[in-house]
């Protein structure tokens, strides 16, 4: 380590319950993530714990680098550890991990409503250090965010019971991304049972590490920043693998297997990486890291030649189909295109290696292939639908991958591709509030519902178009809509309800928001009008009875779409006192 810099292994436990007083220098940009950053963090940890997958916890989960700066003891040469005297430190690089993480404990401490449980007794040491150690002890924030953001985190995170209120204005900034980020914990883990948020917060804090790097110099904290956060040619996993395949063949078949691996590698480009993942799974190696389940693949294919002739080349093609999804790919059918449009909108891979033995034999039986193809966008989009975590989601398609790589092609009433009645009602009670939930699959669902309207593929960009609530979130006082509705717990229920979401530009929500009815309708009405929009347009007035009546006809195009029966009392706005444990299938 260079003069001047420290550095040591912490768990999270130990940042947040130590010594360390982090402050985040006023030159560091505000807190910015947001529900997909934040998200794919926890299901990440929700993995790495087991609660996902219901396997052994991994022993540790690394959480990267954190750099933070000591400039006010530049002469002392204290050993960076959680006995030395408290420190106020400047934190370079970790606030987003860090103030996430903070967040999240926050949301689990709040979701058991018990000021004594151990979750509470945890998280009251980690949001707050003691800073004087006698008769009149003074607390102070374990992180202190920017003065602008201080508050908001305190009042609506940090304190207990604050990831339970609800702001009365809309934040901006960094206070928005905070309460992305928070409402986005709060629909996730409402889903799981107590003692299943008590293991995420036991892992957490105790398995979860960092490496802390301490500096004393402006300069060189830069430096290190700089170095960190830059990405260099690193060896990537199919450098590894081609070494390793290469070196088995057969002198004869050297010269032919690098140039399959090399045009497999052009054709494929950043998705190679990822090629392999699926490759792992499709074979039923779920656990092992990808080299050796790779490796693993070779044996069982019988070798290095065998690999890329029945293995490497077939599914790398499919899987490059797949991402291109062209017209102009002559082997697929336009209903496989429809379907790969929208699953290639999915976020995560899941769906994929399933999606990449269906399509295998696409050109000796395309029918065939194309109804698989079409339960696998349904169980995924369902799924989501279910607000399944990742390693759930992938469980349920490790299931489908592993019966169709057995069975060949899978009948729609194949037990791996069932929807319980209990799943059934859980994506009727998620829908009633599916925005709140998962705000990108909410937008992802209404894209979809606007192409069925359509009958076609809408050419639009869905990055210019961004959701609204027609009834809005907060409706001022002495408008019309208060009158409408009256009943808050009334308006509560609607606001949520698909039935009150529209598509519309970001230009058109600017000039929307806290509008009257017959404003918004000449609003939406300018420019470019979705489908999934213009069906509000006729009506004369806004109330629950109306929004019911759109939600009702959106939940039938739900159920012809994905061949489900949602229960009808929770499609007319019935109430339920918590919410359904989400299915582990």
């Amino acid at each position: 380590m260079p003069s001047g810099l420290q550095a040591s292994s912490f768990s999270i436990s130990d940042i947040l319950s130590g010594p360390f007083l982090l402050n985040i220098p006023i030159y560091q940009r505000p807190y910015s993530w947001g529900a997909e950053e934040a998200g794919q963090l926890l299901d990440d940890l929700l993995d790495a714990a087991g609660i996902e997958t219901g396997n052994v916890p991994d022993p540790d989960y690394f959480l990267g680098a954190v750099l933070l700066m000591d400039s006010q003891h530049k002469a002392e040469k204290t050993k960076l550890s959680t006995s030395m005297p408290p420190r106020s430190l400047d934190i370079v690089d970790g606030q987003q991990r860090l103030v996430t993480l903070l967040t999240l404990i926050a949301v689990l401490r709040d979701l058991e409503r018990n000021s004594r449980s151990r979750i509470a007794r945890r998280a009251a040491a980690i949001m707050t250090a003691r800073t004087n150690r006698g008769f009149f002890p003074t607390f102070s924030p374990r992180i202190h965010l920017a003065d602008r953001d201080q508050p908001f985190f305190t009042r609506y995170i940090s304190q207990p019971g604050g990831t339970l209120l609800t702001p009365e204005t809309d934040p901006e900034g960094a206070a928005a991304a905070l309460l992305e980020v928070r409402d986005h914990f709060i629909a996730q883990l409402s889903t799981y049972s107590q003692a299943e948020r008590a293991r995420l917060c036991d892992y957490v804090l105790d398995h979860c590490e960092v490496v802390v790097i301490l500096s004393s110099e402006i300069d060189r904290a830069y430096r290190m920043f700089i170095v960190l956060n830059e990405r260099g040619k690193k060896l990537q996993r199919n450098d590894i693998l081609k070494a390793d395949v290469i070196s088995h063949l057969r002198p004869i078949e050297v010269e032919w297997g690098i140039k399959a691996w090399d045009e497999t590698s052009a054709e494929l480009g950043d998705d190679f990486e990822t090629f392999f993942s699926h490759l792992r799974t499709i074979y039923g190696h779920t656990r092992p890291h990808i080299v050796s389940a790779v490796r693993a693949v070779v044996n069982e294919e019988g070798g290095g030649a065998a690999f890329i002739q029945n293995a490497l080349l077939p599914l790398a093609g499919t899987f490059s189909a797949i991402r291109r999804n062209s017209a102009h790919s002559g082997d697929l059918t336009p209903r496989m295109r429809w379907y790969l449009h929208y699953l290639n909108r999915l976020a995560d891979g899941d769906w994929a290696p399933a999606a990449m033995l269906a399509l295998k034999d696409r050109r000796v039986n395309p029918a065939a292939c194309e109804r698989l193809l079409g339960e696998i966008d349904r169980m995924a989009h369902l799924l989501r639908l279910l607000c399944l975590g990742a390693g759930r989601r992938k469980k349920r398609f490790g299931d489908i991958t592993e019966a169709i790589r057995q069975e060949g092609r899978l009948s729609p009433t194949h037990r791996t591709l069932a929807i319980s009645r209990e799943e059934m009602r859980n994506i009727a009670f998620h829908l009633k509030d599916l925005h709140k939930r998962n705000q990108k699959i909410c937008k992802l669902l209404l894209l979809r519902l606007n192409d069925e309207m359509a009958g076609r593929i809408s050419d639009i960009d869905p990055d210019k178009f961004t959701i609204e609530h027609v009834l809005p979130q907060r409706p001022p006082k002495s408008s019309e809509w208060r009158q409408w509705f009256p009943s808050a717990d009334e308006r509560a229920q609607c606001i949520e309800n698909l039935g009150n979401l529209v598509l519309v530009t970001q230009s058109q929500n600017d000039k929307a928001r806290n509008a009257l009815f017959a404003e918004k309708r000449a609003i939406f009405s300018a420019g470019t009008v979705l489908p999934v929009t213009r069906d509000i347009l006729g009506y004369a007035k806004w109330g629950k009875i109306e929004i019911e009546d759109r939600e009702a006809r959106l939940f039938g195009i739900i159920e012809r779409i994905w061949r489900i029966d949602l229960p009808r009392s929770r499609a007319s706005g019935g109430s339920a006192s918590a919410a359904p444990r989400a299915s582990t299938g």
